[in-house]
């Protein structure tokens, strides 16, 4: 067939598409641009034999090219139809949209030799398969954009083998593959493809849901791009392909964390390290690796920037993969750092000093400087932000950093926690916050008047007093100067002991402003007498430009820094010297250079560029030992300070010890044990841990704390795990005590009688002493008629009177679980006989005179264990306790251990000889999944530790089905089954006779 003829015919084909002048114009444009004079019969015999395949393809096919030729041009269009034909053979779908699309998609590609490349690779790939061929043409344009066209077959290779596997991955890839370039090497794509093929599951129906794969394949570009190392990119989707392994979902937990926790990490070397370690124990057990991933990065913080770091950190993960080798589940509570083996080994990784390791001797140490029960807590967040130490304003607590490694050497830093702890002691003892502005009054109308501020009220607080100064930091920073100083002359006037450790830190505690930031007058003169007051020598700390104000100043302060100055005297003495430097400085506007050293050019520019204005005076530097200065602290007497939410404060004491479990305050919202709860800082739960439970006086009605559960599982304590709330019990009505006295009035009567009888006699005669307050008749006619038979004759001849008391503490702990709604044969219910009990008991008691407290319990799972104060020790027995006895009412669970430990807490406050705990339950332990075995040996672990503690414990249930799970809790003689419940308010006190007899 000639030419001609071949373009007469395929002319005729395109007419029936599109109008004879297009198709004319396309014939001869064919020709044009290819300069082949046989193309016409090759494009001919392709749209044949697409007709053949679908006659709706080939229409597409004509339709599609006048855009063909006027986007991309007709140079491709064998290739073009090629890939047309290869789709339609698969799917004539597929087909009608490449031929829709495909000419817009080749018009974006400039280069007729790449677009060229494109369809070659496209022809190839849809021979493997053509929902990739059709997926990548769509993608070409933005692929190219990252990827050379070179490059390119690799990628569609993995895409093609993906869609083998499940389609929807691999045309989901396709989309993909230009952000992935840029982000994963093609040896790690196919593990990140793996990750993804991981979490299709099958739905309800049955079938491939296939959600979490696609928002996989979207989502991790971006989130793995947030990671800059290709190497540790690399090992993050290595991690994620082991977990996923064993649990997709901690997988994909684990990578929407990584980019921030990497971060966390100092550098490339202990982010490639630390996924090392992660991925051995991935193979093991795919929660812990996770929990270790999120504990890591701070633990490494923690360990600091020393020599050894890396071997410390090895040694903490190696003790956890010890501990999985025996316990996964223990395991699993180290690298959460739940338990307390975790704590303690978290601690031995740490450089510098835990606040715990001392809390003790600085307990002892600052009780014995103040004289008063002072108590020492950690503060939080004071490791990785830095923090000062601090008073509070009642002067009973002081908080210091939960650790520090200022220096290289334990023995330094545990130096360092004294001197901080003196130097706030000595804020105490010494007056700083007992001061009150009414002796102030005179000064603060001569401020009111010299700056011209009368109309302004009345300052409230020397913080306010402060403000009416033209410069209230400047005045702020002078006080806190003076003060500190004082405060230290007094403690070495009184205690010669710690000078030297005062003078070492004090020349090792300031640092000196940059100059290259700019220093203005007022900042150089304070830094001066700062530097002045640390005791450093006038000549080498104060520049000649500065030298006479300097010199005039701290001859001013010298009346506050003598060993009889007071608090007071301070403040007068700041203000007199606030005045002189104003006078001063006055006629200063320019920028001090200081000191005779010679300064480069660049300095003294950046000097001046940074100066400014003279009244942006910047707060003098911090020195390391001394702690924060509060002047809100003082006030008018007349005025008290505003209530604040109530924070209980209890000391850490000592190291950990595996038998006593930690008791911790917390805010009453309880975040820390909320199910999707922000991992707690190991700051927080090991370096602030408080090992020994103190009496606590809270400031409002409830306040919380958290206590340790022994988990037998692991053969630990999971540290800080519960929370008890504390609350007075509902107030109700009296009637059922008053009801119950009169129906028991005969009872009650004769319990009085009895329990009378048990009380002591004040003082008991004892005879036959070698002294005493009396003659014992008896032993002197003895002794003389032995002595008259000439024997020596035994001279014990005095009567001694010896006080005795019942020297007794019970703490009755109630169950009023929702077991005890159940209804009795005569009508009442269980918690109605347990009340009625206590009503005849309380009477008992009263009657005795021991000490006694009344509490009831529920639980609502760890995060809430609800403990209610019916009457506590030092409360009177009274109408009070009548309405909360009558207000009880069956509530929730009961997690016995946890309530145990808290009643311990109460019980260890009271200074008493005998400690006595005395529960009624009405069943065994249950709450959430505290339960079976779990529940039973926590119970075991909270009466273990009770009896180490010298407190003795008795229980009392009403399940006659106790027998089975009560015996290994309690010894024989320290619990009682009582199978008939109506028995229990008349048994009761008679059991309690018998336990303190």
């Amino acid at each position: 067939m000639t030419d001609v003829a071949s373009r007469q015919l395929l002319r005729d084909r395109l007419v029936s598409e599109l109008s004879p002048t297009i198709a004319e114009t396309l014939v001869t444009r064919l020709a044009q641009e290819t300069g082949k004079l046989d193309l016409s019969a090759q494009v001919l015999m392709l749209l044949d034999e697409l007709s053949e395949l679908s006659e709706k393809a080939a229409c597409a096919a004509v339709g599609a090219l006048p855009e063909l030729d006027r986007r991309a041009g007709l140079s491709q269009i064998i290739l073009w139809l090629d890939l047309g034909i290869a789709l339609t053979e698969s799917s004539g779908a597929s087909a009608l949209k490449y031929f829709k699309e495909s000419p817009l998609v080749l018009g974006l590609i400039d280069s007729g030799d790449v677009r060229t490349e494109v369809l070659t690779i496209g022809l190839e790939i849809a021979e493997q398969d053509p929902n990739v061929a059709l997926e990548y043409m769509r993608q070409a344009p933005q692929i190219l954009s990252d990827v050379p066209v070179t490059d390119l077959r690799p990628w569609l290779e993995i895409a093609a083998e993906l869609t083998q596997i499940n389609v929807v991955v691999g045309l989901e890839f396709v989309r993909h593959i230009g952000k992935l370039v840029s982000i994963l090497p093609l040896d790690t794509v196919r593990s990140w493809a793996e990750v993804g093929l991981r979490l299709i599951v099958p739905n309800s129906l049955g079938k491939p849901d296939y959600v979490a794969t696609i928002e996989f394949l979207r989502t991790s570009p971006t989130i793995l791009g947030e990671i800059e190392d290709s190497a540790v990119r690399a090992k993050v989707v290595s991690l994620c392909r082991l977990l996923t392994e064993e649990s997709p979902e901690v997988s994909m937990q684990w990578l929407a964390a990584s980019p921030p926790l990497l971060r966390g990490l100092p550098s490339v070397e202990w982010r490639v390290r630390v996924l090392q370690y992660g991925s051995l124990l991935a193979e093991k057990h795919a929660a812990a690796a996770l929990k270790y991933l999120q504990r890591a990065p701070e633990l490494v913080a923690l360990i600091g920037n020393i020599p050894d770091a890396l071997s410390r950190f090895e040694n903490w993960f190696k003790a956890g993969m010890e501990v999985l080798a025996y316990s996964p589940d223990g395991a699993l509570a180290y690298f959460s750092v739940e338990s307390q083996e975790a704590l303690s080994s978290v601690e031995a990784a740490l450089s510098g000093v835990p606040f715990r390791q001392v809390a003790r001797r600085l307990t002892l140490f600052v009780q014995g400087l103040c004289g008063a029960d002072v108590t020492v807590a950690a503060l939080p967040d004071s490791v990785t932000t830095p923090a000062r130490a601090t008073v509070s304003e009642n002067g009973q607590v002081i908080s210091l950093p939960a650790l520090l490694r200022r220096y290289p050497t334990a023995e330094e830093n545990e130096r360092l926690y004294l001197m901080m702890a003196a130097h706030e002691a000595g804020h105490i003892e010494f007056g700083t916050y007992q001061l009150k502005l009414e002796s102030f009054t005179d000064l603060v109308e001569t401020v009111r008047h010299r700056y011209g501020r009368s109309d302004r009220a009345r300052p409230d607080t020397l913080a306010d007093l402060f403000q009416l100064y033209p410069n209230p930091t400047l005045v702020r920073d002078l006080w806190v100067v003076l003060e500190d100083a004082r405060v230290e002359v007094l403690l070495q006037t009184e205690y010669p002991g710690l000078r030297c450790d005062l003078a070492r830190f004090a020349s090792e505690s300031v640092t000196p402003r940059d100059p290259a930031q700019g220093v203005t007058p007022k900042e150089l003169v304070v830094d001066c007498l700062l530097r002045l007051s640390l005791g450093e020598a006038e000549d080498s700390v104060v520049p000649k430009a500065v030298k006479e104000e300097v010199s005039i100043l701290w001859n001013l302060c010298q009346p506050a820094l003598m060993t009889t100055a007071t608090a007071e005297q301070a403040i007068r003495v700041v203000d007199a010297v606030y005045v002189r430097l104003e006078e001063l400085l006055a006629a200063r506007g320019e920028m001090i250079q200081g000191e005779e050293r010679e300064q480069p050019e660049e300095t003294t520019a950046a000097q001046a560029q940074s100066n400014g204005a003279e009244d942006q005076y910047r707060s003098v530097t911090e020195v390391a030992y001394r702690g924060a200065m509060n002047p809100e602290f003082v006030r008018w007497s007349s005025e008290p300070s505003e209530k604040q939410p109530h924070q209980s404060q209890a000391p850490a004491d000592g190291p950990a010890r595996r038998d006593v479990p930690s008791a911790r305050p917390v805010s009453k919202s309880g975040e820390l044990l909320q199910e999707a709860r922000s991992l707690p800082s190991i700051v927080e739960e090991c370096l602030t841990l408080e090992l020994t439970p103190q009496s606590r006086q809270p400031s409002d009605d409830e306040h919380a704390i958290l206590y340790s559960e022994w988990d037998y599982r692991i053969e630990d304590y999971r540290m800080n795990w519960c929370r008890v709330v504390e609350r007075p019990a509902d107030l109700g009505s009296d009637e059922f005590v008053t009801e119950t006295l009169a129906a028991r009035q005969s009872t009650v009567k004769l319990l009085r009688r009895f329990f009378e009888g048990l009380r002591a006699p004040a003082y008991r005669r004892v005879a036959g002493r070698p002294d005493g307050e009396e003659v014992d008749l008896d032993a002197v006619v003895r002794r003389t008629a032995e002595q008259q038979a000439g024997m020596e004759g035994d001279d014990r001849v005095y009567i001694h009177h010896d006080k005795r008391e019942r020297d007794v503490a019970v703490a009755f702990l109630i169950d009023i679980s929702g077991s005890t709604s159940q209804h009795l044969g005569t009508g009442r219910r269980v918690i109605d006989v347990e009340k009625e009990a206590l009503v005849l008991l309380c009477e008992a008691l009263e009657a005795v005179g021991d000490q006694y407290g009344l509490y009831a319990y529920s639980g609502q799972g760890r995060a809430k264990v609800e403990f209610l104060t019916i009457k506590d020790f030092d409360d009177r027995l009274g109408a009070a306790t009548a309405r909360r006895l009558g207000g009880l009412a069956p509530r929730h669970q009961n997690r016995d251990g946890t309530a145990i430990r808290h009643a311990m807490t109460k019980l260890s406050t009271r200074d008493t000889k005998h400690r006595l705990l005395v529960m009624l339950s009405d069943g065994r332990p249950l709450d959430d999944h505290y339960r079976d075995d779990y529940s039973l040996e926590d119970t075991k672990a909270a009466l273990r530790e009770a009896k180490r503690q010298g407190i003795e414990t008795f229980c009392v249930t009403i399940d006659r089905e106790a027998e089975s799970y009560v015996r290994p809790l309690y010894d024989e003689t320290r619990y009682c089954v009582i199978d008939r419940v109506e028995t229990l308010p008349t048994r009761l006190p008679r059991m309690y006779r018998q336990l303190t007899a």
